[in-house]
């Protein structure tokens, strides 16, 4: 397994769920030994401001768009209080790498210098199926041909550039051709889809468990699809894991990791044991 590869591994939300519950301690010690060793390295803060700049330099991989446009868009635009963020939601057999909602729903799809861009075209018409403003996200190696490829298209580009900024190369414009309700319904959740249902028409359908969720779907497809948009965003909205309880302990997560403690279900213990465990010295780590 290469370092890159274990880089990767490392900057994960269930990786670090088990480097604050003491476990699998091996990869992270491999990566900070082969790439790190010759810096100045206290604790493990230390440790990942070290490999997250080694990244910034070397391997600019998903996690570090993800974690750029976190801490830009999310948090630097906009607020966790009026904002969610969610990642990896699948759409008609396709993975949408980040979603902003603030009134509309926003699409982030990666392309990173490591990727190709041979799916690109199938991932943004399933995207446009469930939303109405979709990006691209890319670097410079990419981005002639991104640009060449949405020429007519009302996607936007935005460039990941070499000093580390997001810079909007076109604007993305609304499209709701191709909505779908029976994709916008397969996004939801079962209680999702029954808050709406209720709201909407007084009642969940009276039928036996192998139809019910048919019979939901009948129900909501009558509405305008724009409409059912509005309610399934609202939905999805309510998902964010940052709330009053825990707003001021993720107020001092370091940048570096932002993204994965934004996406995990942390309680008021982990955050006290994420606080623990980039307090401790390196060399305890065992």
């Amino acid at each position: 397994m290469t370092t890159d590869v274990i880089l990767n591994k490392v900057f994960t939300v269930n990786y670090l769920k088990k480097l604050i519950n003491d476990q699998g301690f091996g990869l992270y010690q491999d990566v900070v030994d082969s790439l790190i060793s010759e810096q100045k390295v206290d604790n493990n803060l230390d440790a990942f401001v070290a490999l997250y700049k080694y990244m910034f330099k070397n391997h600019r991989n998903e996690f570090f768009y993800k974690n750029t446009l976190i801490k830009k868009i999310l948090l630097g635009i906009h607020s966790v209080n009026t904002t969610t963020a969610l990642r990896e939601i699948p759409i008609s057999e396709n993975i949408l790498d980040l979603l902003l909602i603030n009134g509309v729903g926003r699409v982030y799809e990666i392309k990173t210098e490591l990727d190709n861009l041979t799916r690109l075209p199938q991932q943004l018409e399933a995207y446009y199926q469930a939303f109405s403003y979709v990006n691209v996200v890319t670097d410079e190696s990419h981005f002639k041909d991104v640009s060449k490829l949405l020429e007519d298209k009302p996607t936007g580009i935005i460039l990941l550039t070499k000093r580390g900024s997001l810079h909007v190369e076109k604007k993305a414009l609304e499209y709701n051709g191709v909505l779908n309700s029976r994709v916008l319904f397969n996004i939801l959740r079962k209680y999702e889809f029954e808050n709406i249902t209720n709201e909407v028409f007084g009642q969940l359908p009276q039928v036996n468990q192998s139809k019910y969720y048919d019979a939901c779907f009948e129900m909501l497809s009558k509405l305008d699809v724009k409409e059912f948009q509005w309610y399934v965003l609202r939905e999805l909205k309510k998902r964010s894991n940052i709330n009053s309880q825990n707003l001021s302990a993720f107020e001092t997560i370091p940048k570096e990791i932002k993204s994965l403690v934004y996406f995990s279900k942390y309680r008021p213990t982990d955050f006290e044991k994420l606080q623990k465990f980039l307090e401790t010295d390196y060399k305890e780590v065992k």
